[in-house]
């Protein structure tokens, strides 16, 4: 099903605060990795940072699949978009289960799920794509690899593997669709992992953001994406 949209600069079809023209308008889009945080998600703080407008249309839970209400919805928005940001894939592939129940995934076969879910992927983002102005810039962000490290947890390794082949799966499928992928995300919580003395993500056994970004997490994914932007940003 084709998405249409049509091409417009109106400050009659959205609201006086959010048209920004001639200026930098972040639309965001994706998973509980974009939507966590309220007005402290990731996109919220770079937009900040950067002093650009910024709409999120992010939801938890959601998938690839999902990418096209989230279109739909931001439909007013969307014409003013220069630059959309987006984390999605992991719940497509049951990433976070997978890392709770490591001992019984089996790597090879991740893997060959990930490259089969390649061209869905590459999709969503030429979907996006088709549905902004051709001078709109897009970014695909990865998984932070928040597992700890120094063998504080059983499987670490093969944890560390499953966001790492994820990874290589947004990586890959971006380069396809010929939009940014922003590698600097992966590393953002080094120091600060699952487990350590000051850690930017809630552990498995958190009662109400377990596996997920905690503010101070969601803060320095927005530092690392602004200062990406700052440079990549046209």
């Amino acid at each position: 099903m084709a998405l249409l949209f049509t091409k417009y600069h109106d400050c009659h079809e959205a609201d006086v605060l959010e048209c920004n023209i001639g200026g930098r308008y972040l639309v965001a889009l994706g998973d509980s990795f974009t939507a966590g945080g309220g007005s402290k998600s990731y996109p919220h703080i770079a937009a900040g940072l950067l002093n650009w407008q910024v709409r999120n249309f992010a939801v938890g839970g959601a998938t690839t699949h999902d990418i096209f209400s989230q279109l739909i919805n931001s439909g007013t928005v969307l014409p003013l978009a220069t630059h959309v940001v987006l984390t999605i894939s992991g719940n497509d592939l049951d990433g976070l289960a997978k890392l709770a129940n490591i001992a019984r995934v089996n790597l090879t076969a991740f893997e060959e799920q990930c490259t089969r879910f390649k061209p869905t992927l590459a999709s969503t983002y030429k979907q996006i794509k088709a549905a902004v102005r051709a001078e709109t810039k897009i970014y695909a962000l990865p998984y932070v690899d928040f597992i700890s490290v120094g063998n504080r947890v059983p499987y670490e390794y093969e944890s560390h593997k499953i966001i790492q082949t994820l990874n290589k799966l947004v990586e890959d499928a971006a380069a396809e669709a010929n939009i940014y992928y922003v590698a600097a995300v992966v590393s953002a919580f080094r120091d600060h992992e699952m487990y350590s003395l000051d850690p930017y993500i809630d552990d498995f056994k958190h009662p109400t953001n377990p596996v997920h970004p905690n503010l101070k997490g969601h803060a320095k994914i927005g530092e690392v994406l602004a200062a990406y932007l700052q440079v990549n940003s046209g």
